[in-house]
């Protein structure tokens, strides 16, 4: 007879504290997106000089003969001098026709030359080893990573090197996921993506770097030398962009953000939820890391738990319970303020076509993050047809 009061009395006492921790959460992730937009407005500078250095850009390919021909020719076809890059196709134990393809086109094309590698040192992840291959013959004072199935446009060099400054020592370009065959799952990626290029523009906009990504990567070839290159002593796996990134910061060197329109590269969508996850998987192991920028973290966890609220009260609908009135609040808040950062974003990479994609995009979001989240402490993923055990 007493049992009830006192469980009457326990959920009274809690469910204050819970309607108060949602509405903290809720306040701190509000926070986030006006840190990222206002981020965001202040990255649109277009910068302007004459900075034409000796370039090396470096794709590290692994089984890409199915887009390495078209990546190639669009970035043979630049606007900036042609004897002024150099074009170093990494070939990582291809079995495939990609290593036949750029052969092809080294012979027609002076600036453009291949390495192979035909096996990978223990202790080293693949990728790293094939880029920290193309830099130690690159002859360029300004390095840029891409990806071999990449898209890029004629002033894409021109407007990288442009936001080399004499203080720069690592850009960090953006990308989007290129339209192809619109189907839900290309433009779920699309979407999301996007927010995650935009939110790390953002952070560039004031000044403080938090995420980069591997297909629009520039940097200096001494400040490569001096962090190390991609050395790192740890079993977890760290994607190269965001090991690079975080040892520049611990520099004297600026990293300056480019979203010039010039300088976006497109990719393709992934094919297959398997791959999907299994790419999010390996992006989202980079939390567990313990060099990770703590400010980046704790944004993490604020929309880690931002969606665990979410998803908390969906179940409450779907089990016919009553829901708290704040998880309804929270649900319409994060909605209204993920799509005018979408809406800011879109317009700003020239991806308007995007926010149709916006609502599917939210529905699934929160159960995709969640796992994502979890699977990335994990630490196991496939790569490239590798199995990868990061811890």
């Amino acid at each position: 007879m007493h049992d009830i009061p006192v469980s009457l009395a326990t959920v009274s006492n809690i469910l204050p504290l819970f309607n108060a921790l949602i509405i903290l959460i809720g306040l701190l992730h509000g926070l986030v997106i006006i840190f990222f937009l206002t981020g965001l407005l202040r990255n649109n500078k277009k910068r302007q000089n004459n900075y034409t250095p000796f370039v090396s850009v470096i794709i590290a390919a692994h089984n890409e003969a199915q887009g390495i021909g078209d990546c190639l020719n669009t970035i043979l076809d630049q606007s900036y001098p042609s004897d002024s890059y150099e074009i170093i196709v990494v070939d990582d134990r291809s079995t495939d026709e990609t290593a036949e393809i750029a052969k092809t086109y080294s012979t027609q094309h002076a600036n453009l030359s291949v390495v192979h590698i035909d096996s990978v040192p223990s202790g080293i992840h693949p990728k790293k080893n094939a880029i920290t291959a193309g830099v130690k013959i690159a002859r360029g004072e300004i390095i840029i990573e891409t990806d071999a199935d990449v898209s890029v446009g004629k002033k894409w060099i021109k407007s990288i090197t442009s936001s080399f400054t004499p203080d720069v020592g690592l850009v960090v370009g953006s990308s989007t996921i290129r339209k192809d065959k619109n189907r839900f799952l290309e433009n779920f990626q699309a979407v999301d993506f996007l927010m995650l290029v935009a939110s790390a523009q953002g952070a560039l906009g004031h000044g403080m770097p938090m995420g980069a990504t591997g297909q629009n990567l520039a940097y200096r070839k001494k400040v490569f030398d001096e962090v190390g290159g991609l050395s790192i002593d740890t079993r977890r796996y760290v994607s190269n962009d965001i090991l690079f990134l975080t040892k520049v910061t611990k520099t004297g060197w600026k990293i300056a953000g480019n979203k010039d329109r010039d300088a976006i590269v497109s990719t393709l969508a992934v094919e297959g939820w398997r791959q999907f996850f299994s790419q999010r998987t390996r992006w989202a192991s980079n939390a567990y890391w313990k060099e990770i920028n703590s400010l980046l973290l704790l944004m993490l966890g604020v929309n880690y738990f931002m969606n665990l609220f979410v998803l908390n009260g969906v179940f409450q609908l779907l089990s016919a319970q009553s829901i708290s009135m704040s998880l309804v609040y929270l649900i319409s808040y994060k909605f209204v303020t993920e799509a005018i950062f979408l809406t800011v974003a879109s317009s700003s990479f020239g991806r308007r076509d995007l926010l149709r994609s916006f609502p599917a995009w939210f529905m699934g979001v929160t159960p995709y993050i969640i796992l994502v989240g979890l699977l990335g402490g994990i630490g196991i993923f496939k790569w490239k047809g590798y199995r990868v055990r990061s811890v």
